[in-house]
């Protein structure tokens, strides 16, 4: 993708994945009714799942490009996998909350599925509007 970014900035994206990370930990040790109280307003479970890992896509995708000088097809996969797995662990992680179901494979897949459009995003509108010399993934 280039050569990497400022330690600063570096360092500041994989702050965003570490918080990210553990923000989506310690919803996932919440009861729902712990949630049901947290959450200002009601909203699709599956819509929710997406688009915490939307956000997760973006947070990795933006350390990765910031990080590495990998193509842009690796860091989509390496976003993409990583976070993929994640959310495995996660849906895991809730089978020994109290209250909680886990395990479910539509969680899992809406989570895969965000953090895959957040790394296609973020790659998509970086190579475009950053390194506008570099091809962008709709134009390769």
């Amino acid at each position: 993708m280039n050569r990497p970014a400022p330690k600063w900035l570096r360092k500041l994206a994989w702050w965003g994945v570490g918080i990210w990370a553990s923000a989506i930990t310690i919803l996932s040790s919440m009861t729902p009714p712990q949630i049901a109280e947290f959450a200002p307003f009601q909203i699709w479970d599956k819509a929710a799942h997406f688009s915490a890992f939307f956000v997760g896509g973006i947070n990795l995708a933006l350390a990765l490009c910031w990080s590495t000088g990998w193509s842009w097809k690796r860091v989509i996969a390496v976003t993409a996998i990583a976070l993929c797995v994640f959310g495995a662990v996660d849906e895991i992680h809730q089978l020994y909350t109290p209250n909680r179901f886990g395990a479910d494979v539509f969680d899992w897949s809406a989570d895969t599925l965000g953090a895959l459009t957040g790394a296609l995003l973020t790659v998509f509108v970086y190579a475009r509007y950053f390194h506008p010399s570099l091809p962008a993934p709709a134009r390769a």
